[in-house]
């Protein structure tokens, strides 16, 4: 099973939407995650055993694991290629 952080600002407006979207990716791949959904300062304390971290904006540090900015799960804008790149990092 896969982990992944889903954060934005406040830990609640945005990133509750990514998670939305972010599980109907994970149920149409039949894909089982783990969710930790936070705010931007609590990223770094779940690195440790997460896969992935996606945003709802981009991130102002580096962390050894893969990041992605899901701003078009906001927008619906680009959703398909941040669902290819989401599916991508998972898959490998």
């Amino acid at each position: 099973m896969k982990t992944i952080i889903v954060a934005c600002g406040a830990g609640v407006a945005t990133s509750t939407l990514i998670v939305d979207r972010l599980n109907s990716l994970l149920k149409n791949h039949q894909i089982r995650a783990k969710i930790i959904q936070c705010n931007l300062g609590e990223i770094e304390g779940h690195t440790k055993y997460a896969d992935l971290i996606v945003t709802s904006m981009k991130l102002n540090k580096n962390f050894e694991i893969p990041s992605i900015t899901a701003v078009s799960f906001i927008t619906g804008v680009g959703q398909e290629e941040t669902e290819s790149l989401i599916l991508s990092h998972l898959n490998s």
